[in-house]
């Protein structure tokens, strides 16, 4: 069986019965020198924390979760106790909006230089507020023993020759995102009437798909049951390690890359030890080591020549400069915009 997806729920299921409630030991022992990260499961390296405990004295609680649009909820609905979290680039304006993090205090980390420069001050956070940690792309998976020729456009998860061997994300940013790229519609469009026919396109590919799915997609392709799904690009070089089968292509028409962040939750009662933590995760060799167990890029520059050479010369985890090029971030949404989104994505859902 493949490595879980970053995304996977699964092993968080395993995980958290073995752990205590990250909340409750943080209300039991609040003196403890702690921080309470909360992050994807599968998405860090094996002995990040265990080194970084081991240098510092310094425990980190490690709480998961499955899906980003589940954990902001979690977080809006008043979940507190944690110190550091994962969040998405697009998450950054929604978390700042409502007051959730505080930002990351100027010049406090000696290592946020190593940060290549197109991964600061972007756009989605041009104060800086949060840390770039990882980023991928989103692209198609697919099995080149059962395909007679490789998929090279976001169309050929609509071909009808594979029905029932179409797996999509269950993802509002990327599958609406996508459909509205095929109909040349701009993410930031109000009108309702392109909606309806991201919808359309939506439901119209919904026969041809077996599954929805974030993460158990992944063991479905490696046991052969799908050929063709929309992924994530390091979660698919994960299960490529159990199926060499298994391959990755960017869809010509352009896709998403998207950067996950480091973020200092509003209130952290930590946040000294978090802030040692981030710098941390910031340094060359820790950051490489985290790139190449979860086979995502890293966003530091200073890592990315100790990343392993295979890893770091393959375009498409590093994609060639033209490629690069064509790539997209999720634009900002305003509440208005998500819910447009939200509403969509809930209408293929049940159609």
């Amino acid at each position: 069986m493949p490595e879980v997806s970053r995304r996977d729920f699964l092993k968080a299921a395993f995980l958290l019965p073995a752990m205590p409630s990250l909340l409750g030991a943080c209300r039991r022992s609040d003196s403890r020198r702690v921080v309470n990260f909360y992050n994807w499961s599968n998405y860090i390296g094996k002995d990040t924390l265990p080194d970084f405990t081991k240098r510092t004295g310094v425990e980190v609680r490690y709480d998961l979760f499955a899906d980003e649009d589940e954990m902001f909820a979690k977080i809006r609905a008043g979940a507190r106790g944690y110190d550091l979290i994962v969040i998405g680039d697009f998450l950054i304006p929604r978390f700042k909006a409502l007051n959730l993090i505080d930002p990351v205090p100027a010049d406090t980390l000696k290592n946020q230089g190593n940060l290549a420069p197109r991964f600061r001050r972007a756009a989605y956070d041009p104060d800086e507020t949060a840390v770039p940690y990882l980023w991928g792309t989103t692209g198609i998976a697919y099995n080149k023993k059962r395909l007679t020729k490789p998929p090279t456009s976001w169309w050929d998860l609509w071909d009808p020759r594979y029905k029932d061997r179409i797996s999509m994300l269950d993802n509002v940013r990327d599958c609406v995102g996508v459909a509205l790229q095929l109909l040349d519609i701009p993410q930031t469009t109000r009108d309702p009437e392109d909606f309806r026919k991201a919808r359309e396109l939506l439901i119209k590919q919904k026969p041809l798909v077996k599954q929805y799915s974030s993460s158990s997609y992944l063991n479905s392709l490696v046991a052969g049951e799908i050929d063709l799904a929309m992924t994530w690009s390091g979660d698919l070089f994960q299960a490529a390690r159990d199926n060499p089968d298994l391959d990755y292509c960017l869809p010509r028409e352009g896709t998403y890359m998207w950067v996950d962040c480091l973020a200092l939750m509003r209130g952290s009662r930590h946040r000294e030890d978090a802030l040692r933590l981030i710098d941390y995760l910031l340094e060359p060799e820790v950051a490489a080591n985290i790139a190449n167990a979860v086979r995502y890029a890293t966003p530091n520059e200073k890592a990315t020549p100790l990343v392993d050479k295979a890893l770091r010369k393959d375009p498409r985890v590093y994609p060639t400069p033209q490629v690069l090029s064509k790539l997209k971030l999720h634009d900002v949404l305003d509440p208005e915009q998500s819910e447009l989104w939200n509403q969509t994505w809930a209408d293929v859902k049940v159609a």
